[in-house]
């Protein structure tokens, strides 16, 4: 196991079985690859929460103001717990391992596809 995952699976673990146990598991993992989306599209966000100069008090005041209309409370607390625990600089690689632990509690696989021409999209009845 790479080192980084000795970090951010207990992390991911344990949110998806907090998400289990509240039944939110779907749209906990539909909110990961969001957050996930803005977090590796914005550099600025990166390094104001992973920056050292910033209260920790601070970081989950803008983590709240930023995200608690977009992500359910049970993963607010997942983002504020990284910030008491001063990983949230780690934000990215803890979703994608949560999204790869789903991906292997269900069987679900990545795929490339490669055509040479164009792919349309089937029609549905």
């Amino acid at each position: 196991m790479p080192l980084l995952n000795t970090v951010t699976t207990p992390y991911a673990e344990a949110f998806l079985q907090v998400a289990d146990a509240s039944g939110e598991t779907d749209v906990v993992v539909g909110q990961a690859r969001s957050l996930l989306e803005i977090w590796s599209s914005s550099p600025e966000l990166r390094e104001a929460l992973g920056s050292p100069i910033l209260e920790v008090d601070a970081k989950k005041a803008l983590l709240a103001k930023l995200f608690a209309e977009q992500v359910s409370p049970i993963f607010l607390n997942l983002l504020k717990l990284l910030a008491d625990r001063k990983r949230i600089g780690i934000l990215g690689p803890v979703l994608e391992r949560l999204l790869e632990i789903y991906r292997d509690q269900n069987n679900i696989a990545l795929a490339t596809i490669t055509s040479a021409q164009p792919l349309r999209t089937a029609n549905r009845r």
